[in-house]
């Protein structure tokens, strides 16, 4: 998974992280389980934790929205 926010929705639902690679978190998972797994990864899609972290992403980019601004 690439997306931070997704691999975080999905350690919450008590999938194992085996490691990270760049921007990539990798997830233990067995073959019964890909299903479900990929149904969390599109669920994250329309959650409030989705919503949270577009929102706090957002706000990270305030300085240089005010910088711009301020000149």
């Amino acid at each position: 998974v690439t997306d931070l926010g997704a691999a975080a929705y999905i350690l919450m639902h008590k999938y194992k992280v085996l490691g990270k690679k760049g921007k990539a978190v990798y997830f233990e998972i067995d073959e019964d389980g890909l299903d479900k797994f990929d149904e969390l990864s599109l669920e994250y899609l329309s959650s409030d934790f989705h919503r949270f972290d577009s929102c706090l992403m957002s706000l990270k980019k305030i300085n240089e929205y005010m910088s711009q601004h301020t000149n």
